[in-house]
């Protein structure tokens, strides 16, 4: 799992801002969004501008040259903070069930890097001098590998990755399980359309993509169990495959009839039908069009994935309630900063507290 992040001169972070998914309590109430004292479920809250957005990608910079995934690098335009003309940063430490590896790297921009580390249980086993062009690694398996990269533009950590048989020990197992985490990060957003990075590659209409899985029916009983009843068909068009609603002998297209929440919906749907396999997903606005009880079931749902780590943003408070997560998985991003609300806070919060009332009285202000 993830276990922290931080970077330094990403878009509107100028100085350093840490995503510590570590800092958990003690709570004996919604421990199903903790694993292993990791945070695995976060709401992360701010004002407009205050960078959730930016966050999602910076985080999300790792798969833009670690694999080969879709990458939208519309996203990365604007890079490095304006205000000033420095290098940008970025530092991950993963826990895995061998140990930790923590992986930090410059760039210069989205496509260009400058230097990469790589630490495992507190080695130093891999890094690259980019400005140089040298480099060296210490995991075995690797000793002959040609570390002079002047004629490639790739990553070094992708480039030992996949020219070379490691040698199966500890240390290469939790290398490993690193760039299987990277290669399954999921990163998406419900706002207008189906945009995403990592994961998968190229694009797939979302009613295809549930129909060629054989899950008619449970997309039916999913919007069921949220109170959306609609008996779904799917029909082939012209040979493309569409989800139609059948009222008594009248069979309607499933967006001509759909609102924009349950539009929202199918899109969840469909990458929740696939999250089994995902490693993280940070979903950005996750329920812009959504009621707050259908926020509630989605957020839910995620927590039922055992081995998914998820991120998501939101203006919404009302789910801000110890019955669905609790005071270490709500955060905060305000001033350039992130805190979860028991962090930002010295009053000892418990199950009994109204988090939306002390949020909105600022108890949670920097």
């Amino acid at each position: 799992m993830l276990k922290k992040f931080s970077l330094r001169n990403f878009k509107n972070f100028k100085d350093e801002l840490v995503l510590d998914l570590s800092k958990v309590n003690n709570y004996e109430f919604s421990t199903m969004a903790i694993r292993n004292k990791i945070v695995k479920v976060a709401l992360i809250y701010g004002e407009n501008a205050s960078g959730k957005s930016n966050l999602g990608y910076g985080l999300f910079d790792i798969i833009l040259h670690l694999t080969d995934k879709e990458k939208n690098l519309y996203f990365y335009r604007l890079y490095g903070n304006l205000e000033q003309n420095q290098d940008t940063e970025f530092s991950y430490e993963f826990e895995f069930d061998e140990g930790t590896l923590l992986y930090r790297y410059r760039k210069k921009s989205a496509q260009e890097l400058l230097e990469e580390n790589i630490w495992i249980n507190g080695e130093l086993v891999l890094q690259y001098d980019y400005k140089q062009h040298k480099g060296m690694v210490l995991l075995e398996g690797a000793q002959s590998l040609n570390t002079d990269l002047t004629e490639k533009n790739i990553s070094f950590v992708k480039y030992v990755f996949n020219n070379t048989v490691l040698t199966v020990n500890p240390t290469n197992i939790i290398f490993r399980k690193f760039m299987n985490f990277v290669d399954n990060m999921l990163w998406f957003s419900s706002l207008e359309k189906n945009e995403y990075q990592g994961y998968l590659n190229g694009s797939e209409k979302l009613s295809q993509g549930i129909i060629e899985r054989g899950k008619v029916k449970d997309f039916q009983n999913f919007l069921g169990r949220l109170g959306i009843h609609y008996e779904l068909i799917a029909k082939e068009l012209e040979g493309e495959k569409q989800l139609f609603c059948r009222f008594g002998e009248r069979e309607v297209n499933f967006y001509s009839v759909a609102s924009r929440g349950t539009c929202s919906l199918i899109l969840f749907y469909y990458w929740l039908i696939q999250l089994e396999a995902v490693s993280l997903v940070f979903i950005d606005e996750f329920d812009a069009f959504y009621h707050d009880n259908l926020a509630l079931a989605v957020v839910e749902e995620l927590l039922k994935l055992p081995d998914t780590q998820s991120i998501l943003t939101t203006h919404n408070t009302d789910i801000m309630t110890n019955d669905l997560l609790r005071p270490d998985c709500y955060m905060r991003i305000q001033n350039g900063q992130i805190k979860s609300f028991s962090e930002a806070t010295k009053k000892e919060l418990r199950k009994a507290h109204n988090l939306q009332k002390m949020y909105n009285a600022g108890a949670f202000d920097d």
